[in-house]
């Protein structure tokens, strides 16, 4: 008997082979899209945490305070595996034609200090005979075009001084050129980080001593927690900002992304598998109802009921785990692939290749399971059939019509293909709803993928186009006068307005949060307050309003008081006013007299709008015309910003896109198999309609007509569940970095349904051809019998 089913299990799969082929490639692609993004997930932190340990990136940033005893207050402390100080400055620079606000920091003139070094890729590194000899971090030489032996100039307060580049580094503060939390995202022309001499950083900082303190732990510490030890050291010592590691702007910024990734890396896959369970379901289900006889036949010639149960769970259990196999081969090669080109991508120092073989074992398990639960209701119910009902035939089972099915016969007024279309959708619930469920599957698919795209599309224009009015911003030299007056007259320029800004710490009872507090007119044109209801308000005359993960991060509500302090200005205590949402940052904004009160300082930054009709090139001629007036030491074009964040973005429309043409396809697959099983299992009724002579056009329309109406009638029902699956993969970027809204629009959700439409049409046509090629005389032969 095991050899008369195992014969039987080979003829059905070749008899069967492309609907089976079909689960198997679905099944395939789930398992490769979970092998190749996960160990590409689980190497990409690899890659960081090799760059991080070879070049002993801070776990702790102490800014402020006198540096010697923030030092000495952890240098001794247990596990602490270093401790550097050094100067840290923003300072205006002039590289070209271009003005931009660089950040030095300093460095020992020889050797390498303890924590934090860099990685010299090209050149000479700094050389204590050389004072004017600095390091640029790669970014900027990229974009400035900075090579060994370029010159350029930075401020020291009093005159511009020139530098010279020595060599170009990777700093595992830089890996993103992230100028703080709150600006990960800049214009590239508008921020430079050079490594200078320690006495040359000072110098250009003002002639002050080391500002920073930066504190390294062994793994060993690090693991057991010793950072929140350490933290609580250095504002004891008197630091005035202090930073973890997780906090730290590049890294943040880094593992945001590396956490949608792993999201992405299991939940996509799982849509993959669980369409494909669907449709070996479906296959299997169909198949033990075309086959009652037989198993019925089966079972009264005494074979057992564990065979049988086996027998049918083999269907799935082999096809699952043929795809799984193809899925776990081509994904151990695309996961070097992935990871290469996202470490090239953002210019990851190092990068660490590893298949994981316990991934790779629960890709096959991954297949072998969604096989095994898809066969074995099937499987089970085939064994429970009594074999005198089940020898019976068709005959016995054939329903009555119901209240539907009289309805639609009545209905003369409708052409006959679409009464028996409509008439059928009721004959065979589970016919109508495993249609109706490859239709869901489908559109969840597609949709899943562009919500993602449609919101982020979004989330830009809102924060680009509605929130920020600015075209570019001006950060210019206090002590030139009628600087306003200047940018005013320019040509091109229709608007300017002052605003006065600072880096703060925001701190409530132990929680602090660093951001940027911007102080604006109360009548400001330039920036608009959107609520988290979606109202737009304005600036309130006492106190200040911040994003709405502000409020989160430091546990606190509207109306309650907030400490904000400014490097080198005492605390002051303001009140929360409202919250707001905006999809890029939390920042903090008040009106000018607020945010002079609480951090003092004098406008240095000014907010342009250009005039209507402004393009590319004009844009371009603008940035050289504004840096060239005299008290201009930086600009920064918030189109050339909003490029940064598509850049940014790269990778992510690849992946989503990538998982677009795959979700189509997909969609193909599980209504195509749905398809093509329904024409098989109403083998004997279709054959019946061409032996009276009913022609093959009439009965495909009637058909087709069917299954159309089933996948309209489940579009609605898709179209809901896909907008709920694109919701909860944006939960995995939402934070404080980004504030994700679902948005659809209405012309996404109608070209997904249009799309499945379009696929349940050209699933018709294989399944037209299978009543084409039916052996009528066969099939009418066999229902005699």
């Amino acid at each position: 008997m095991q050899r008369i089913l195992l014969a039987k299990t080979r003829r059905e799969l070749r008899r069967r082979l492309a609907q089976f082929g079909a689960i198997a490639v679905t099944v395939m692609l789930g398992v490769l899209l979970f092998v190749a993004s996960h160990d590409a997930y689980r190497n990409l932190g690899a890659s960081y945490d090799r760059t991080y340990a070879r070049l002993n990136f801070a776990d702790v940033t102490a800014t402020g305070g006198a540096t010697e005893t923030v030092a000495a207050a952890v240098e001794r402390a247990a596990g602490v595996a270093g401790v550097t100080r050094r100067t840290q400055a923003d300072v205006p620079v002039t590289i070209g034609d271009d003005k931009l606000m660089g950040r030095v920091v300093g460095l020992p003139p020889e050797g390498r200090p303890a924590v934090d070094r860099v990685d010299v890729t090209s050149g000479r590194p700094l050389d204590p005979e050389d004072p004017g000899g600095v390091l640029v971090e790669r970014h900027a030489a990229k974009t400035f075009g900075l090579t060994p032996g370029e010159r350029f100039r930075a401020f020291d307060g009093e005159a511009f001084r020139e530098l010279t580049v020595r060599g170009v580094v990777d700093s595992p503060e830089y890996l993103w050129p992230a100028r703080s939390r709150q600006d990960v995202l800049i214009d590239p022309h508008s921020f430079a980080v050079f490594f200078a001499p320690e006495p040359t950083a000072r110098a250009l900082a003002g002639g002050k001593g080391p500002n920073q303190t930066l504190v390294a732990l062994t793994p060993a510490a690090r693991e057991a927690g010793a950072v929140d030890r350490i933290v609580e050291r250095l504002r004891s010592a008197g630091a005035v900002e202090v930073e973890r590691r997780a906090d730290q702007a590049s890294h943040a910024t880094l593992q945001q992304d590396l956490k949608g990734f792993s999201g992405i890396a299991v939940a996509f896959p799982a849509l993959f598998l669980g369409a494909a369970a669907v449709g070996a379901y479906v296959l299997i289900t169909r198949l033990v109802l075309a086959e009652r006889k037989v198993i019925g036949t089966l079972l009264a010639a005494g074979s057992r009921r564990g065979h049988v149960v086996r027998h049918y769970l083999g269907y799935g259990v082999i096809t699952g785990v043929v795809g799984a196999a193809l899925g776990v081969a081509l994904g151990a090669l695309a996961t070097s692939a992935v990871t290469h080109a996202y470490t090239s991508a953002l210019g990851i120092p190092d990068t660490v290749v590893r298949n994981q073989p316990a991934t790779l074992l629960l890709g096959l398990a991954f297949g072998a399971v969604v096989g095994l639960l898809a066969a074995a209701a099937p499987a089970i119910g085939a064994a429970r059939v009594a074999p005198a009902e089940a020898m019976r035939g068709e005959g016995a089972r054939l329903p009555r019509p119901g209240p539907w099915g009289w309805a639609v016969a009545r209905a003369h007024w409708l052409p006959v293909t679409w009464r028996m279309a409509l008439r059928d959708l009721t004959r065979s619930r589970r016919r109508t709803l495993a249609t109706m469920t490859g239709t869901v599957l489908a559109l969840v698919l597609v949709l899943t993928s562009t919500g993602m795209i449609t919101t982020m599309r979004s989330m830009l224009d809102l924060q680009y186009d509605r929130i920020q009015r600015e075209d570019a911003t001006v950060t210019v030299d206090p002590r030139v006068r009628d600087v306003e007056r200047t940018l005013r007259g320019t040509e091109g320029v229709a608007a300017v307005e002052p605003v006065t800004t600072a880096r703060v710490v925001a701190a409530r009872g132990d929680h602090a949060y660093p951001s940027t507090l911007s102080g604006l007119r109360a009548d400001t044109a330039m920036h608009r307050f959107r609520t988290p209801e979606g109202t737009w308000r304005t600036l309130p005359e006492d106190g200040i309003l911040a994003g709405s993960a502000l409020a989160e991060r430091l546990r606190m509500s509207v109306g309650q008081t907030l400490t904000v302090a400014a490097p080198g200005g005492g605390p002051r205590e303001v009140r929360l006013a409202g919250l707001l949402d905006e999809p890029v940052g939390t920042e903090l904004y008040g009106t000018e007299e607020t945010v002079r009160a609480a951090i003092g300082g004098s406008t240095n930054t000014y907010l342009l709008r250009f005039r209507d009709g402004v393009g590319a090139a004009e844009r371009d001629e603008l940035r050289s015309v504004v840096t060239r007036l005299e008290g201009v030491v930086a600009y920064t074009d918030e189109r050339a910003l909003r490029d940064q964040i598509d850049e940014y973005l790269n990778l992510f429309w690849i992946f989503v896109g990538v998982m677009l043409v795959l979700g189509g396809l997909l969609a193909f697959t599980v209504i195509f198999v749905t398809m093509t099983v329904n024409v098989a299992e109403r083998t004997t009724e279709l054959a019946t309609l061409r032996a009276s002579g009913v022609r093959l056009r009439r009965v495909a329309g009637a058909l087709a007509a069917e299954n159309l109406t089933a996948t309209v009638l489940a579009a609605p029902v898709g179209l809901v569940a896909g907008g709920f699956a694109a919701w909860g993969f944006l939960r995995l970027f939402d934070n404080d970095l980004f504030s994700l809204d679902l948005t659809f629009g209405w012309a996404a959700p109608l070209a997904a349904a249009v799309a499945v439409l379009v696929a349940a049409a050209l699933s018709q046509v294989p399944a037209v051809r299978m009543v084409g090629r039916m052996d009528i005389a066969r099939v009418v032969r066999e229902r005699a019998q």
